[in-house]
């Protein structure tokens, strides 16, 4: 038992690391090759969503027949993809674009808190104190973040702000609108239908082969990398830690995603992360923790 929470918390730790490294290489790609995070995000769901169904028509093949025969649970995954996924990744990336990997991860990580309000909307309840607790930690943590504890400056560029808070908003819905789908499929049919519809729509949108895109041989090494281990490695180590630990214990090791993108920005590509940013991340890193309190004891 010992031994299997431990690969399970290696695995959720590895699943971070594999997005921390995804976000800093398009952050580098963003400079080397001239590409923009629009180009960036439909390249890589397209190419992840068309592997990810390869994998499914190999593993769930009837669940995904199921799934197309049915109109609604169709029409759920489809929204989830477009609305969901690729909203979602359009934003981050635009937020790594503005700023870096680094703090565009700190943005992602208020969706927990944003879910917590979702919840308690949902189900017309007032919010528990420490879900009150957590809001306003992670208000401060934007604040500092955003401003260095100066209220009459913004660090952060205005778009940067916007597709930061827009990013975490679009991942809450991520997590909310396939809520009832998982009754029924897979997560890695939900995935795959979600990463791939996303993308069809984000190739017709972006037209990415309209753009000039100048590679060589490392920049494409690195877009190649961050489409294996941002999106196909990332889910299948993910999975890994789910099922051995389960989600919640999962999504804490994974928190490492925030560490792994802010060093590597810092030591490689040279931007900036001072005390305030260390300060505000940890207050949002918090309430991941809080809100997972159980969780941690071992309730």
């Amino acid at each position: 038992m010992a031994k299997k929470q431990w690969l399970g918390g290696l695995c959720g730790i590895l699943t971070g690391v594999c997005w921390g490294i995804s976000g800093v290489f398009s952050q580098y790609l963003y400079g080397a090759t001239g590409m923009t995070s629009q180009w960036f995000v439909a390249v890589r769901l397209a190419c992840s969503g068309l592997l990810m169904m390869l994998w499914v028509l190999w593993k769930k093949q009837e669940e995904l027949v199921a799934l197309l025969q049915h109109r609604k649970h169709l029409a759920r995954a489809i929204i989830t993809g477009v609305l969901g996924t690729m909203l979602f990744q359009m934003t981050f990336y635009g937020t790594v674009a503005y700023s870096n990997a680094g703090t565009a991860t700190i943005f992602q990580y208020l969706c927990p808190v944003l879910v917590m309000g979702y919840v308690c909307l949902r189900d017309r309840r007032i919010p528990k104190c420490v879900e009150v607790i957590c809001m306003a930690m992670a208000v401060l943590g934007i604040f500092l973040i955003s401003t260095h504890g100066n209220i009459h400056s913004l660090v952060l560029t205005p778009k940067a702000l916007i597709l930061g808070l827009a990013c975490a908003f679009f991942m809450m819905l991520c997590t909310v609108l396939p809520e009832k789908l998982y009754e029924y499929y897979s997560t890695l049919t939900i995935t795959a239908v979600s990463l791939l519809s996303g993308g069809v729509v984000a190739m017709l949108w972006v037209r990415p082969w309209t753009l000039a895109v100048h590679f060589q041989m490392i920049s494409l090494t690195c877009l190649v990398l961050a489409i294996a281990c941002g999106s196909v490695l990332a889910y299948v180590v993910y999975g890994v830690a789910i099922k051995m630990i389960g989600a919640s214990k999962a999504s804490l090791f994974s928190c490492s995603e925030i560490v792994c993108a802010a060093v590597l920005s810092v030591v490689f590509l040279h931007s900036a992360f001072g005390w305030w940013d260390l300060a505000g991340c940890v207050l949002i890193v918090a309430t991941v923790f809080l809100n997972n309190r159980k969780t941690m004891s071992g309730e």
